[in-house]
């Protein structure tokens, strides 16, 4: 990646950063640091192993036989792209341009497009898993009301849905379905023409789409596994947090927190960097497992300060996301994209 795009990556960054601190009130999470104690390093410590578990995901959708990328190197860009997610507004995807940028110029364009977005659409799907087994352990092991139950089977049908369309978009891909329905929507025909210009690129980018899933199902299963396997680990970090005011909960009372909690915040997507979402979430979650509600107001804040650990790591790793050449171009027409891409 060129090094003015890693600064302005850095700077923009950084004031995303600075200003969320501010309003957040440095002085206000120093205190709850303290509160937490030293059970903070394993709050910060947990995250640092989902990352990983989400590295080992992605090399897996990369194909590591053919892709051979440093595994700290991938690791690095990993921790960068999900900063980058969480400073930016509205959608929190700026990381996923972020990782295409760095990829391109190692593995081509084609094949780091398709990679970004195989990964994204497996973080999604193992949420999707994440969130049904909470529900069903929920219904069978939690103490709920009535009506609750019947909005998480509400829920675990509508998740159902989605699983089946998730895993029908890797077995047939994205984009050639996209073209077909804009070009038959009379107000997008501007978008389908534009679709058009670059079809063959989006076709071929499809292909890759279909090929972890058709071709390599082995891979497509581990990276699935790996990826929902971050989301259990997750739930400690409840744990963790509950039990340094002394709030002792088992595994399964923070593993519904924090599935419940993350359901909610996904959700309202659409809120900026998340605010009160996640701790009105919390609030709902810990009040139907008739916990105190107060502390997620708690919890919220020392997830917070875990996120900005862990954002301001990654903004610096942008600066040192390696400077490998490119090791693979797949063809001359890759190389020309390649060459018309660093030229724009």
């Amino acid at each position: 990646m060129n090094k003015y795009i890693k600064t302005i990556f850095f700077i923009v960054g950084l004031s995303v950063f600075a200003f969320l601190i501010n309003d957040f009130g440095l002085g206000n999470i120093i205190t709850n640091i303290k509160k937490t104690g030293w059970w903070f390093v394993p709050v910060v410590g947990v995250w640092g192993f989902v990352y990983l578990l989400n590295t080992w995901s992605w090399r897996y959708i990369l194909d590591p036989k053919k892709n051979k990328l440093p595994f700290i190197d991938l690791y690095k860009i990993t921790i960068s792209g999900f900063a980058i997610n969480y400073i930016t507004p509205f959608v929190n995807l700026g990381g996923e341009p972020y990782k295409i940028l760095v990829l391109k110029d190692r593995i081509g364009y084609h094949s780091a497009v398709s990679s970004v977005i195989l990964f994204t659409m497996m973080h999604f799907l193992s949420h999707f898993f994440f969130w049904v087994t909470a529900i069903l352990c929920g219904l069978i092991l939690l103490p709920l009301s009535l009506e609750f139950k019947i909005t998480l089977i509400a829920a675990l049908v509508i998740l159902s849905g989605l699983i089946w369309f998730a895993f029908r978009r890797h077995k047939k891909g994205i984009f050639e379905s996209l073209l077909n329905f804009v070009s038959k929507i009379p107000f997008l025909k501007k978008l389908g023409k534009k679709l058009s210009s670059k079809e063959e690129s989006l076709l071929k980018i499809d292909d890759e789409i279909k090929y972890l899933y058709n071709e390599r199902p082995k891979d497509f299963f581990w990276a699935l596994f790996l990826d929902y396997f971050s989301r259990i680990v997750t739930a400690l970090e409840f744990m963790f947090i509950l039990n340094a005011v002394g709030m002792h909960i088992g595994y399964m009372e923070a593993f519904y927190i924090s599935a419940g909690s993350s359901l909610i915040t996904n959700l309202f997507f659409f809120i900026p960097f998340e605010l009160g979402t996640r701790e009105g979430g919390l609030y709902l979650v810990l009040g139907s497992i008739h916990l105190t509600s107060a502390v997620g107001v708690y919890i919220g804040i020392i997830n917070r300060a875990r996120e900005f650990f862990w954002i301001l790591t990654g903004l610096i790793l942008t600066q040192f996301d390696g400077k490998n050449k490119i090791k693979k171009v797949e063809d001359k027409k890759d190389l020309l994209e390649y060459i018309t891409e660093d030229d724009k």
